[in-house]
């Protein structure tokens, strides 16, 4: 009798025999590289994990080496993303890349064709000459008091921002920027689109949304960026000139690459919701915080304790209304769009999500912003664009003041912070934060990680896999031993703090069971008991 995965494998061949690309999404990954991070994960990415007590996990592991080179077999591997656990492949043998024992699915992804973009979240207008400030930007730093924090220091020093965009023409000339390549905190680029490092080039967004954050010129411009003191990592994973999932697939490999190189914060102003080809397109069903590509990215992401800052969208008054990926995941902070005077933009995008919960999270000015240009000088833009990089100003120059919160903390304090907390609505979600009253906040939050190494094992009873995770920042070497409870062992292997090992119990007896763990250096023990259903 023919297999089921077989006759699925013919029905999917005659259903694709159109398309080219296609995401080939693996089985689990081999463990072998758990407890060396070292290979996969950057200094300041092991650092930044250790403060907050982020354990390393198999979604860090590079996807095999082994598995990519039998696919390519089979088509062109454009590239593999480790946290999706899957590859971009194009081929006109899908049903065979299907057979691959190593394969769980495989979903067809068409090309992109030449379009104007709707992803991109913003829009310039002409500066007004009658505005009189003392910054030009001071209006847009005061309403979120921004200003208190940079009196107490509060630049943003230490914090890793990744910005994701269209690409970041002049950024490496303009004046506004020089303090940045000055002082060695321009950490790298990379143009997912292209395939190279050439990154100061394309499509203007990014400039500009680097900008609002990192743009520094108060003699000539009068202009003070929201989190001056950032250290920058760049990636362009939009192409200005379609619109295609293929930048999803861009945006969370460059996701993985920000967390690899220690981010902290990744800043996102695109949206996606429609395509190229309508084939593509979501619905607002999707939009559910669980669907779109970019909201699985980001979901992980938050997991790795990092703080994922995106525009809700331009579609307040567009039919699509709604805001769109990866604004709808549940760990993000989507940002809407208001004016000077606190009013709402008519283009800003509405909520919920698509199963109920408040979106937008919080707004700040996305109406009449002030930016530095391509050219130089200090220009007005509109769209939630612009209001994004004042939210990762302002959680910057937070998370400077308590480096030791995963991104989820400086989150709650900026909710909590916000002028709407108790009252949200989908329209300006929980509103327009206090830095002052965030800051407050965070000493609430305060995490104080434990001085010794602590087991956690779970869940606990369990009936199939069983995860094993002791938060030793220092990445010490361990003896592990598992045995039941006559006292016989059943595995033993060596084990390395702050990785997440998740083994199969599935086969095993019903019992109790035991294990302990015993350092290679201090000769400390840990020991626990669990439960096999």
């Amino acid at each position: 009798m023919m297999s089921y995965k077989l006759v699925a494998a013919f029905w999917l061949s005659a259903l694709w025999a159109q398309e080219s690309l296609y995401l080939a999404f693996f089985q689990g990954k081999p463990d072998s590289l758990l407890a060396y991070p070292e290979v996969y994960l950057s200094p300041a990415a092991l650092e930044r994990r250790r403060l907050q007590g982020i354990p390393i996990s198999s979604s860090d592991l590079p996807v095999s080496s082994q598995w990519i080179k039998e696919l390519s077999k089979h088509g062109r591997v454009w590239s593999a993303s480790r946290w999706l656990n899957a590859a971009l492949v194009e081929t006109q043998n899908p049903e065979q890349i299907y057979r691959l024992p190593f394969i769980q699915c495989i979903e067809p992804l068409t090309q992109a064709r030449s379009k104007d973009n709707p992803s991109l979240t913003g829009a310039l207008s002409p500066l007004d000459p009658k505005k009189t400030l003392t910054r030009a930007n001071q209006v847009q730093l005061d309403q979120l008091k921004l200003p208190m924090l940079h009196q107490m220091g509060l630049l943003g020093r230490g914090i890793r921002v990744a910005i994701l965009d269209a690409g970041f023409p002049y950024m490496d000339q303009i004046p506004a920027f020089r303090h940045l390549f000055q002082e060695g905190r321009y950490i790298i680029g990379y143009d997912f689109v292209a395939g190279d490092s050439t990154i100061f080039g394309d499509n203007a967004h990014g400039t500009q949304v680097a900008s609002v954050i990192v743009a520094h010129d108060t003699v000539q411009l009068g202009y003070h960026g929201g989190a001056p003191q950032v250290s920058v990592i760049l990636a362009r994973t939009e192409n200005a000139l379609s619109e295609s999932k293929i930048e999803e697939w861009n945006w969370a490999r460059a996701a993985e690459w920000a967390d690899s190189l220690g981010a902290h914060i990744i800043q996102s102003s695109l949206g996606y919701s429609t395509f190229d080809d309508p084939a593509e397109n979501y619905s607002y069903a999707d939009m559910n915080g669980q669907t779109a590509i970019t909201t699985q990215a980001a979901r992980i992401a938050a997991q790795k304790g990092l703080l994922v800052i995106t525009s809700a969208g331009n579609e307040g008054n567009s039919p699509w209304r709604y805001i769109t990926a990866p604004a709808d995941a549940d760990s993000v902070i989507a940002v809407g769009a208001i004016n000077a005077a606190g009013q709402i933009a008519p283009f800003s995008s509405r909520g919920p999500t698509s199963d109920g919960r408040i979106k937008p999270d919080l707004v700040a000015m996305g109406w009449g912003t002030y930016i530095v240009g391509l050219s130089g000088t200090v220009q007005q833009a509109s769209g939630t664009s612009f209001s994004a990089p004042l939210m990762t100003s302002l959680a910057a120059c937070l998370w400077q003041a308590a480096p030791t919160l995963p991104g989820w903390a400086i989150r709650e304090a900026l909710i909590r912070s916000a002028d709407r907390a108790h009252a949200p609505d989908t329209i300006y979600g929980y509103g327009l934060p206090d830095a002052e009253k965030a800051y407050l906040h965070l000493r609430e939050l305060s995490l104080t990680l434990p001085q010794s190494p602590q087991l956690q094992v779970y869940p606990n009873p369990t009936s199939d896999q069983l995860t094993i995770s002791l938060q030793d920042g220092a990445l010490g070497w361990y003896d592990m031993e598992i045995y039941d409870s006559e006292g016989k062992s059943l595995l033993r292997q060596p084990y390395r703090g702050m990785t997440e090992l998740v083994l199969s119990v599935k086969h095993w007896k019903a019992g109790l069971y035991f294990l302990h763990i015993i350092s290679r250096g201090s000769g400390q023990s840990f020991y626990t008991p669990f439960v096999k259903l």
